[in-house]
């Protein structure tokens, strides 16, 4: 049996969940495939949230400014922003940041979302070595909300199938594909491959690698008022209520796959426990857990967007490295721009600012093979 979309989406995480409810939202047919249940796999299950714009990268501060305009957009102003909650954020730079934080504000601060330096506040103990930037707007999301409601609207409008396996992807001479599903078969014009860490599984030629993020959940004694990240010690906190915050662990993994990152150990809740205890400023904590959580990695940091092939509807999105709740918006409006460009008048090309996320310059030569099959294990 044969199912007819336009547009196969891969992964049902954050971001192949926005990319399908836009391109759904431009009158697209669309299937929406997860290997799992929605947000149960990868990034989308285990990350904080947090929706902030300064970035040491001016071009991903560029695409965050962008994601904050979608957002607006009816898609996901009835979905992904009703499960955020604006808590505000101070990020804390070394003193040597001044003239790049000041450049952030003066090009992307505005009265919708204002961006402001902190001189003898009382939120966190001051420091004569750090500078305080404060983002009152910035937002802490549930995550998995935030994709079920997407999915909600795919489901309305479109197909969403979890516990969903892709066994191979043929592709044929007018550059469709047909997706094996079990006995059925799902054709389409275009597959987007948003499968985070497992995209290299249906397209080996990309460099992509998985790099563990351990999420410690702390009991402290002081109490949390809002997000804090201090950019020097590469700390941060999300308060997850009152006394309870999330911060990441400095010990990362690297590996080809993301079965191969090695488990949270003690060394993790030592470094947990060192960071948030210098975040507090000292007094009691106590860590409760390490979830591990892990996302995709390019080499560069930056995501990998776009068609990989000219002959070929193949569009990859991924390697978001455990930013992509805050790209999400963004990242599906312009690939929503450039799928709806590819299937109306076949060009693959993607707009300027947004060349330099393309993700062909990941790919090694791509053999034919590489992009014939996949093996079962996509998210």
């Amino acid at each position: 049996m044969d199912i007819d979309y336009q547009v196969a989406v891969i992964g049902a995480g954050i971001v192949g969940a926005s990319i399908a409810a836009r391109l759904t939202s431009l009158g697209l047919t669309v299937a929406l495939l997860e290997q799992g249940s929605v947000a149960s796999l990868g990034a989308s299950a285990w990350s904080g949230g947090l929706v902030r714009l300064y970035d040491a990268d001016p071009l991903l501060m560029q695409l965050t400014a962008h994601s904050l305009q979608v957002m607006r957009s009816p898609v996901f102003a009835t979905t992904y922003t009703q499960a955020l909650r604006c808590t505000g954020v101070l990020y804390r730079a070394g003193v040597d940041q001044q003239a790049d934080l000041q450049a952030a504000i003066d090009r992307h601060a505005s009265a919708e979302y204002p961006m402001q330096w902190l001189q003898g506040h009382g939120l966190y103990a001051r420091r004569d070595d750090r500078l305080d930037l404060f983002e009152p707007n910035a937002c802490v999301g549930d995550v998995r909300q935030a994709t079920a409601r997407l999915c909600g609207v795919l489901r309305s409008q479109g197909l969403v199938l979890e516990h969903c396996q892709v066994q191979a992807i043929d592709w044929q001479a007018d550059g469709s594909a047909s997706i094996h599903l079990g006995q059925a078969r799902l054709r389409c014009r275009v597959v987007v491959l948003a499968s985070g860490a497992w995209t290299r599984r249906l397209l080996p030629a990309l460099a992509l690698e998985s790099r563990s993020i351990p999420l410690a959940r702390v009991l402290t004694e002081r109490s949390w008022s809002l997000p804090v990240i201090d950019a020097p010690s590469a700390s941060y906190a999300i308060p997850l209520s009152r006394h309870i915050v999330q911060s990441g662990c400095g010990l990362r993994d690297r590996a080809a796959w993301p079965q191969d990152l090695a488990p949270p150990d003690a060394r993790h809740y030592h470094d947990a426990l060192k960071r948030v205890t210098q975040l507090a400023g000292g007094g009691q904590a106590q860590v409760l857990d390490i979830l591990p959580g892990f996302d995709s990695y390019s080499a560069d940091g930056r995501p990998l967007l776009g068609f990989v092939d000219d002959q070929r509807g193949l569009y990859v999105a991924c390697g978001l490295s455990g930013l992509g709740f805050k790209f999400a918006p963004g990242i599906a409006d312009i690939a929503g721009r450039q799928v709806n460009r590819y299937l109306t008048t076949g060009d693959p090309g993607m707009a300027s600012p947004w060349t330099a996320l393309c993700a062909r310059r990941a790919l090694h030569r791509i053999q034919p093979a590489d992009l014939q099959q996949g093996n079962g294990h996509e998210q």
